[in-house]
């Protein structure tokens, strides 16, 4: 089991200060790279941490910004995403990334059931022709539970994720933020895709808004899932993923990290 932190918090600008993390935790602690590669000036800042970054268990999510999967083939959209995703595995080969991570959509999707139908069916392709980039590379790509009913971007409701994880065999991470905004049943759904889940991303909210807040700010119960995980059984990454608003408590940072790798221990 591995305790890695999410730079989803920072900016380009900003990007350095994971640096303090892995000074601090000395190795113990990873790094889940958010790439911003729809920033011209990310590619340099991420090849001038690579030496510190070779040192520690590293994994990458996939490009979120002016990225998405649901976009019709020989979109503008389609062409970009595919473009970053392309940068994002060359990288994560040089790290010998653990994982990357796919979301089937980022955008808002209509209320139309053939519309969504239409979305989640090309989001499945790519999938498919962005796991042979991944696995060419030596890395699985899994999927995440994705989209929030208060952003009006949720593709998949609880059990048609459930049910596509399984028919398709994907690998998993599950974002309990996610899970926990839109009302699903947490434990049931890591018990359910147990077998199938390599990576949690970690963190809490009110239970309506995908916040980001630190693991113990909120009204999800932590703790219970923390027993969970142990229940299972399962060797599986804790990615601590906290947004911006976050960043300047460093201290309670280190903390959540601290009360992690206890649990890891």
């Amino acid at each position: 089991m591995s305790i890695l932190l999410s730079t989803n918090m920072y900016s380009t600008k900003t990007f350095p200060r994971i640096q303090r993390y892995l000074d601090y935790f000395q190795g113990a602690v990873g790094v889940e790279v958010f790439p911003l590669f729809h920033d011209r000036d990310f590619d340099a800042a991420l090849n001038r941490l690579l030496p510190t970054l070779e040192k520690v268990p590293v994994t990458f999510h996939e490009p979120y910004y002016q990225a998405d999967h649901t976009a019709p083939e020989g979109s503008e959209v389609c062409e970009r995403t595919c473009e970053m995703f392309q940068k994002t595995v060359r990288a994560a080969e040089k790290l010998k990334a653990r994982h990357i991570v796919f979301h089937h959509n980022n955008c808002r999707v209509p209320e139309d059931p053939a519309i969504k139908a239409q979305m989640l069916e090309r989001a499945c392709v790519q999938y498919r022709k962005v796991e042979a980039m991944a696995k060419k590379a030596g890395i699985p790509l899994l999927v995440e539970n994705v989209g929030v009913r208060s952003r009006g971007n949720v593709l998949l409701e609880e059990e048609a994720f459930i049910r596509l994880c399984r028919e398709q065999q994907y690998p998993v991470l599950i974002d309990i933020g996610h899970a926990h905004a839109n009302g699903w049943d947490i434990g049931r759904l890591c018990r359910t895709l147990g077998d199938q889940i390599h990576a949690y991303h970690l963190h809490n909210n009110d239970g309506i808004h995908d916040s980001h807040r630190r693991i113990h700010d909120g009204t999800l119960d932590f703790d219970a899932f923390l027993r969970t995980v142990r229940d299972i059984g399962r060797p599986v990454d804790l990615v601590v993923e906290y947004a911006a608003q976050v960043e300047p408590d460093e201290a309670g940072i280190r903390a959540d990290l601290e009360e992690l790798l206890e649990f890891a221990g």
